[in-house]
């Protein structure tokens, strides 16, 4: 072999080498479950759920393929399975998710991470069967209650983390999660049937989503995130106004829809972060508006005006 060719089989090999050092895991989940409820034997054979599903969730690759994943923007998620009851090996479950993604900027001048929450919500209508047999096993084709599931919220916690870095970035992503509601489902409560209660099926969630009467909203989780929060930093005055920007274009779509999901799922996360964040700000009167917006969390609001300067 002549010494061009191999040089360029060199750098070839070095540049494969390090796309698959790029290659991270789409979520690093940590899952956590009460059982309190459950007899002693429900309880024993649920002894191995929380690590099957955590080596589950971070060994799979929710992410197209072509995708480079860098290590540090895994999206960090946190899953607690709350086990209401049990009859023989099939579980009702009430399954609460919060995903963070780290903000670049203020991570580096602190020394220490620092993470923005994205998506939360308490998911009040889940059941599905589970052995310790249960073999975790990906495909598309077929539905399964606990897989579909975990698929489900993985697209999902990717699509809204997609969505803070481009506009409208997440639309693969939800596309896939609106794929899994379409299939066969025997049991549909919490996927398109609702069963009662105030919360959104996971139908009604992503499809919301994928409606453009909220590509507002969309544009908005830019706005805050790659346009507000990874920008305070660098440049506090214009990301105040970019944040502020995209909570008016939030309240515009809110106004202009009878029911609006995933408005009350930013603001259960980023309440507290709206309200610290403009602590310094230099106008207590800002709160007036987050009240306005966020009528659910005014003591969040209250409190944080009585702290700002």
């Amino acid at each position: 072999m002549q010494k061009s060719a191999r040089y360029l089989l060199f750098l070839m090999i070095c540049f494969m080498m390090i796309a698959a050092n790029l290659q991270a895991q789409d979520i690093k989940v940590t899952v956590t479950t009460i059982m309190d409820p459950l007899p002693s034997d429900s309880k024993d054979k649920l002894r191995n759920f929380a690590q099957q599903v955590t080596e589950y969730l971070n060994r799979s690759k929710f992410q197209p393929p072509n995708k480079i994943l860098e290590p540090e923007y895994t999206v960090e998620v946190d899953m607690q399975f709350y086990f209401a009851s049990a009859t023989g090996d099939n579980y009702t479950v009430q399954l609460f998710v919060l995903s963070k993604r780290k903000i670049d900027d203020a991570s580096l001048k602190s020394g220490a991470p620092v993470s923005s929450p994205m998506f939360k919500f308490l998911d009040e209508r889940v059941s599905f069967t589970y052995t310790n047999s249960y073999r975790f096993e990906r495909n598309d084709s077929r539905f399964d209650p606990l897989v579909s599931l975990l698929d489900y919220y993985a697209y999902m916690v990717l699509g809204y983390d997609e969505d803070s870095y481009f506009v409208k970035g997440g639309t693969s992503l939800f596309q896939k999660a609106l794929d899994i509601c379409n299939k066969p489902i025997a049991d549909k409560k919490g996927w398109t049937e609702s069963g009662g209660g105030s919360k959104p099926t996971r139908l009604q969630i992503v499809q919301e989503l994928l409606n453009n009467r909220f590509d507002g909203f969309r544009k908005a989780i830019f706005e805050y995130m790659w346009m507000g929060m990874d920008s305070l930093v660098v440049n506090k005055r214009n990301a105040f106004k970019n944040i502020l920007s995209s909570l008016e274009r939030i309240d515009r779509v809110k106004k202009s829809e009878v029911k609006y999901y995933n408005i009350d799922i930013f603001y259960d996360a980023k309440n507290t972060e709206i309200a610290k964040t403009f602590e310094n700000y230099g106008d207590k009167t800002v709160y007036d508006k987050f009240i306005k917006y966020d009528p659910s969390h005014r003591t969040v609001y209250e409190d944080a005006q009585r702290r700002a300067r």
